[in-house]
């Protein structure tokens, strides 16, 4: 009877050293992966309260991002440039200004806080996709989703500490293409 119990206890821990070298091994592909990256461009579609909204995105590394919202009524844009995130509506003319230390754009934006991030965080690998959860304290919950087969990041969904849910959908992504950092400038209201 014990040698069974032996046994067992040999498979059950070689499994989970099997599947733990195959997290880690996981993760470091897709810290870097993401790491080569310095620009993206991206369409993406984005639900948040069930309201759904489509626009493009430009990324550019270390602080700066830009998602310009189609078809929106207000024309909105969501600027992040350094330590401020500015959500823009053009035909109004209003600006409206948050700290970037109350979101998770620095874990994507900055790529020591995004391995950092990832190697904290829990893999799950479903079919198509690998799922990294990360809980941020005051913050809420990410969770990131990578293309299993390129890596390539294809959305995220955020929780935030009230428990509204948006979730974030990447396409048409392109990789280190010239960005000038001027699209990130914060437009001045007159």
């Amino acid at each position: 009877m014990n040698k069974k119990k032996s046994i067992l206890f040999f498979l059950l821990f070689f499994f989970s050293i099997q599947n733990s070298n195959l997290e880690a091994s996981s993760k470091l592909e897709i810290v870097k992966n993401f790491n080569n990256i310095e620009t993206l461009k991206f369409n993406f579609s984005q639900i948040t309260f069930e309201k759904k909204e489509e626009g493009t995105c430009f990324l550019k590394r270390p602080h700066f991002l830009k998602c310009i919202y189609e078809k929106s009524k207000n024309q909105k844009e969501l600027i992040v440039n350094g330590n401020n995130i500015v959500i823009y509506h053009k035909k109004y003319e209003k600006t409206y200004y948050y700290p970037t230390s109350r979101s998770f754009f620095l874990e994507i934006l900055d790529k020591k806080k995004f391995k950092e991030t990832v190697l904290k965080s829990v893999i799950v690998d479903n079919e198509d996709l690998f799922e990294i959860k990360y809980v941020g304290k005051k913050r809420g919950e990410i969770t990131f989703f990578f293309g299993k087969n390129n890596f390539n990041i294809v959305g995220w969904k955020i929780i935030d500490l009230n428990g509204n849910k948006t979730n974030f959908k990447i396409e048409n992504l392109i990789k280190n293409q010239e960005i000038k950092k001027e699209i990130f400038t914060i437009p001045e209201i007159n």
